[in-house]
Formats: structure tokens, sequence, C-alpha cells
């Protein structure tokens, strides 16, 4: 059990230090006065699918680890399970920037 939450934190982990250093760069070209925030905002309907294919693609390999070997039923669960939430995370993010960028 406790493997599990080791990897969801360390996965979080790494997802919150990405994205620090993203915001960090951000500022960075804004203090330079080079970032333009028109280049490069993607849709929110990527953040849709891509968070649809995740947790689709985690719920298939947790079907599958029913069927596959006893070596094998650990690993499929766990990468399963974290591709899964990486899908829910990002369909979220979406229905969270979507309440945001509705105009007042």
């Amino acid at each position: 059990m406790t493997d599990w939450v080791l990897i969801i934190i360390a996965a979080v982990t790494c997802y919150a230090f990405t994205a620090y250093l993203e915001h960090k760069k951000k500022l960075e070209l804004l203090d330079r006065g080079l970032w333009k925030p028109e280049e490069k905002q993607e849709k929110p309907e990527h953040k849709l699918l891509t968070g649809v294919f995740f947790f689709l693609l985690g719920m298939a390999l947790l079907m599958k680890s029913y069927s596959v070997e006893p070596g094998l039923v650990d690993v499929l669960q766990i990468s399963g399970l974290l591709t899964a939430v990486a899908g829910i995370t990002l369909i979220i993010a979406y229905v969270v920037g979507k309440k945001t960028l509705i105009p007042v």
C-alpha cells in the first residue's frame, strides 16, 4: 500500500515542479517584455480530449490487469491507476478552466 502512496506523491511532486518551472519562465519573459499572451495558448478542448484518452487508457490497463499472470498484476494496476488519475485530473482542469474563461 505504501508503494502506491509513494508513487502518487512522486507523480504529484513532478507535476508541481514542472508547473513551477513553467510559471517561473513566464514571469521571466514578462519581466523582460518578451511574452505575448496570445502566443502559445492552447485550446481548452485539447485538455479534455487528452484527459478522456488517458482515462480510457487507464481503464483499459486496469481491466487488462485481471487477465494476466500474477507477476504483472501489480504493475498493470499501478500504471492503470496513475494513467486514469492523470486523465481525471486533465478533465477537472478543463472544467475549472472553462469556468474561469467565461466572461463576466
